[in-house]
């Protein structure tokens, strides 16, 4: 009988478990305290094939440089992506520049990422809640830019906690606060850093003053049940300044966004999010000499002003079919050199003239999904407005995927872009004194592309991805003369470019091990007046390694040792055997405008170890970092000394450490 007995409730227990619920029964829920899943995610995620997010929450393990967590450093992993010159935050995507990629801070553009000249991004890892790069297929929602569209979000401060942390690292102070304006209806979030060299130099009455400090909010609250309003704000500023005998010279930038939010959820079948907002961006220099009551003061800013807003809709109109539509609109204002000087007590006031660019698009994205496969097929509409033109530009683009299970698929894509915006960089070196112009002469930047690509799950713990791709660009102004440039005297010549490339990621995964590495061949070229030359930031060859291995991991403790790696091709640089006398009589080698030789091969290693530990109260974590461990020096940049060359080195062997308390659930 007890057997009999025990053989029914092993055939109708499983059958209880998996019977529908009584609909009386669904309210009911049981709490639990917390769920801890112990398996390592990839430290980057295929998201819509070519389409590529950062897992945020290994940020925490990255080597860090002076004590802060990068977004961008991560970033750079990614095949394809470079940052330029050594511990510069750029993102250049296939054989584009910077200008050339549309970085959006919560669907605000933003026009400088730097804080502390090119080395750390303005994006404080306490507040990044995700980060994806799209270098192949771009939504028609997206536009603006030739090479590749950056979305990095804030995240939501907690709605049920009040929650504080507060990071001390080598070079920067940083705290955060977030928790609920009103339990699971509304939240706030706060941060602020400030770099605090600025502070140390000037007990030390030291005659340099560096220092940076930024602060992020956001403020969400959801209006109703289907509707959610969200605030968000940065403020951030940079200046430098230097005093010698009777003169006193600085630097300065900063940005300024702001954007209100509203994400509605009108039924199960459409969504919309509107969005508002505001960016700013300023450079500044500022001369002052002072000698026997002789006083001469001048101060020179750029300036970028946009407005703009977006309206978007996501509507599926059956099983397999989805739309994503809208529009965008933007004001664009640049003051690209202003001066306001006194010299002998006159006061002067000069500049070129401000510029205007309106712009304005309609986008339509149609996603097919059936079985395995995945087609999207839009096309994005846009005009462009400098007060003296108007130019419409035609952009379809398409990308057809099939995902075969278990982490393998393929995908190939072609997507045409156009960009009305010029960026012009002062100084051949990293420099923030950079401005901004609309287009010349009716002619708008082109590009189109065409990318194939494909991902293998070559083990149950080890993935491959592997794209390839072919771009061709015209319409590029390579500016020689900015002062011309600026008052539409010349000043520049147009060219085109082109680029190809084969990009790999292989990913390996374990409870206790992270590894990611990516190659990257690539040959990107640019012709300009009938000569054919490679782009200034052409590598042929780009590989680099992330590992991370928990050496300790037990409830409420964990060590994590990590390892960044990176090699690649030296630049091209411009530099003539062509030199001429100083007023010292010391020779002057020129720069040509075109690339004429390449820096040695770049190399860096990172390391840091990290050690975590949960508190009664919250959270406590160390971290250990050496930044260029092996002591390579890698050059910035190249100039004539004594009749022979000498290299700018940025980032020698440099230790940091950084300790956070986390207070709250």
């Amino acid at each position: 009988m007890r057997k009999l007995l025990a053989g029914c409730l092993a055939l109708c227990i499983p059958a209880l478990l998996t019977a529908q619920t009584p609909a009386d029964s669904i309210s009911r829920t049981e709490a639990i305290d917390s769920v801890v899943v112990t398996a390592r995610r990839p430290l980057m995620v295929y998201k819509q094939t070519g389409n590529i997010a950062v897992d945020i929450e290994q940020l925490k393990y990255a080597p860090l440089f002076a004590g802060e967590k990068d977004i961008f450093k991560f970033l750079q992993l990614l095949p394809g992506v470079s940052a330029g010159k050594d511990g510069m935050s750029g993102l250049l995507v296939r054989g584009g520049s910077n200008d050339q990629t549309l970085i959006l801070y919560d669907d605000v553009p933003i026009y400088n990422q730097a804080h502390a000249y090119g080395i750390l991004s303005i994006f404080s890892g306490e507040t990044v809640q995700s980060a994806e790069v799209s270098k192949g297929f771009i939504s028609p929602a997206y536009g603006s830019r030739l090479s590749a569209l950056t979305q990095i979000r804030t995240r939501e401060g907690d709605r049920l906690n009040h929650r504080q942390s507060l990071t001390v690292g080598t070079l920067s102070l940083a705290g955060t606060l977030d928790g609920p304006i009103k339990r699971d209806k509304g939240s706030y979030l706060i941060s602020a850093r400030y770099f605090f060299p600025e502070a140390v130099l000037a007990i030390a009455d030291n005659d340099i003053r560096y220092g940076f400090n930024d602060i992020t909010g956001k403020l969400t609250y959801d209006i109703h049940r289907n509707h959610t309003l969200s605030l968000g704000v940065y403020s951030g500023d940079d200046h430098m300044k230097n005093k010698e005998d009777h003169a006193e010279n600085g630097f300065g930038w900063g940005n300024t966004t702001a954007s209100l939010r509203l994400e509605s959820r009108w039924n199960d079948n459409l969504r919309s999010s509107v969005v508002a907002y505001y960016t700013y961006l300023q450079n500044r220099q500022e001369t002052e000499f002072k000698d026997d009551g002789f006083s001469n003061w001048g101060k020179t800013t750029f300036k970028t002003h946009e407005f703009g807003a977006r309206m978007t809709f996501d509507q599926r109109l059956s099983r397999v079919w989805s739309l994503e539509y809208g529009a965008t609109f933007s004001h664009q204002r640049f003051e690209p050199m202003h001066t306001k000087s006194i010299i002998n007590g006159q006061h002067k006031d000069r500049g070129y003239s401000s510029e205007l660019l309106v712009s304005g698009a309609l986008f339509l994205n149609n996603r097919f999904q059936w079985g395995g496969w995945r087609a999207d097929v839009g096309v994005r509409g846009a005009a462009y407005d400098n007060s003296e033109q108007t130019r419409y530009a035609v952009e379809p683009r398409a990308q057809l995927s099939y995902d075969f299970g278990r982490d393998n698929s393929v995908w190939l894509s072609g997507t045409i872009n156009s960009q009305a915006l010029v960026q012009f960089n002062r100084y051949y070196y990293s420099m923030p004194i950079d401005f901004w112009t609309p287009f010349r002469d009716g002619r708008l930047q082109h590009a189109w592309q065409v990318s194939l690509g494909g991902r293998a799950k070559l083990h149950e713990n080890l993935t491959l991805s592997v794209e390839g791709y072919y771009k061709r660009m015209r319409n590029l102004p390579l500016i020689y003369d900015s002062d011309d440039f600026l008052l539409n005297n010349g000043g520049f010549i147009y060219g085109t470019g082109r680029a190809f490339g084969i990009e790999a990621m292989l990913q390996y995964q374990t409870e206790r091990l992270s590894l990611t590495a990516s190659y990257t061949y690539t040959d990107s070229r640019r012709r300009s007046d009938g000569v054919t030359y490679p782009f200034e930031y052409d590598v042929p060859h780009d590989f680099n390694a992330f590992v991370s291995y928990d050496v300790v991991k037990r409830p409420g403790r964990k060590h994590t040792f990590s390892l960044n790696v990176a090699w690649r091709s030296g630049l091209p640089y411009r530099l003539t055997n062509e030199s001429y006398p100083d007023t010292d009589g010391n020779p002057i080698i020129g720069i040509t405008a075109y690339p004429t030789m390449r820096m040695r091969n770049y190399f860096r290693a990172d390391v840091s170890y990290n050690m975590e530990r949960r508190k009664r109260n919250g959270v406590r974590n160390w971290q250990f970092s050496i930044i260029n461990a092996t002591w390579h020096k890698n050059p910035v940049s190249i100039y004539p000394y004594r009749g022979s060359y000498k290299a700018t080195v940025l980032i020698p062997i440099m230790p940091s450490v950084s300790y956070t308390r986390t207070f709250g659930k």
